[in-house]
């Protein structure tokens, strides 16, 4: 049997919007230890919701050098602020979050779950698969 363990924390990020203004919108991180590799990001702004599924690994490495090649790409920018781009076939989105708390979310996550010891239960993703 298999304990999932699930770890997560709600912070503002700063969207960045074409025109370079700034609009705050709450971000849900989500973490499961039944499914290791993954964070989700549920952004929420008014009444609309956007999921995006990323590698924990891409957001580790994100913290100290530029991480990603793909739709989701994560680099340091100045002093404590990250710089987050999803990139969809018609669309690109920045955002700025702050270093600190992706820092402390991903330790959290660590501590669920070590780097290297990530382990899927495929009986479980087999039936999640199938529901």
């Amino acid at each position: 049997m298999f304990n999932e363990t699930r770890v997560g924390t709600v912070t503002v990020v700063e969207f960045i919007r074409p025109d370079g203004s700034v609009e705050p919108m709450n971000v849900d991180l989500q973490y499961r230890s039944d499914d290791p590799h993954a964070v989700t990001l549920r952004f929420q702004a008014r009444d609309q919701e956007s999921i995006w599924v990323v590698g924990r690994e891409l957001l580790s490495d994100g913290l100290l050098a530029p991480a990603g090649i793909g739709d989701v790409r994560l680099r340091p920018g100045h002093g404590n602020v990250l710089v987050l781009e999803l990139f969809t076939e018609d669309s690109h989105a920045v955002f700025h979050l702050s270093a600190d708390e992706l820092g402390r979310f991903l330790d959290s996550t660590y501590a669920a779950v070590p780097a290297g010891q990530e382990v899927v239960d495929f009986e479980l993703l087999l039936k999640d698969l199938l529901a």
